[in-house]
């Protein structure tokens, strides 16, 4: 029996969302696993088992992917982030290779930024750029003659 439905490319974002930190970890395996069960009603069937052992996360084309979802509505797709969401905190780090791969399948599936509210990593960047330089300087030299010696108390 062929897939005939979605659950094909759904399962390859997954994977790509499991795979993203180039690592799949046995609780993002369990997870999606379990996720793919509940959504197709039933167990894994062996085709399903097939595509997941024969995943290749090199050759794995996000955009393509993405396509088979880019016609359903904002909300559909939207839910397709918080599925992948699911598979990033799956192993409970903050990763921002799983964050980017986030990103990339709201830009894949057409939607604003705004529709990954809560689901990734903000890092202000020139924030922490202000703050590395603050850090590297140290801090203010102390008033007075300075004799060279240093004194560390330990």
């Amino acid at each position: 029996m062929a897939l005939t439905d979605r659950i094909v490319p759904l399962c390859d974002l997954l994977l790509g969302a499991a795979y993203a930190d180039l690592e799949l970890k046995d609780v993002e395996d369990d997870e999606l696993r379990g996720m793919l069960a509940d959504l197709s009603g039933a167990e894994l069937t062996t085709e399903l088992e097939a595509q997941i052992a024969a995943f290749d996360p090199q050759a794995f084309d996000l955009a393509a992917t993405a396509a088979a979802f880019k016609q359903d509505s904002a909300d559909d797709r939207r839910r397709l982030l918080f599925l992948v969401a699911a598979i990033n905190d799956a192993d409970d780090e903050i990763d921002l290779a799983e964050d980017d791969y986030l990103r990339a399948l709201c830009a894949a599936l057409e939607l604003p930024s705004e529709a990954l509210a809560g689901m990734t990593v903000d890092v202000e960047v020139e924030e922490l750029r202000e703050d590395f330089a603050k850090i590297r300087r140290g801090p203010p030299p102390v008033p007075g003659k300075r004799d060279g010696s240093v004194d560390i108390d330990l």
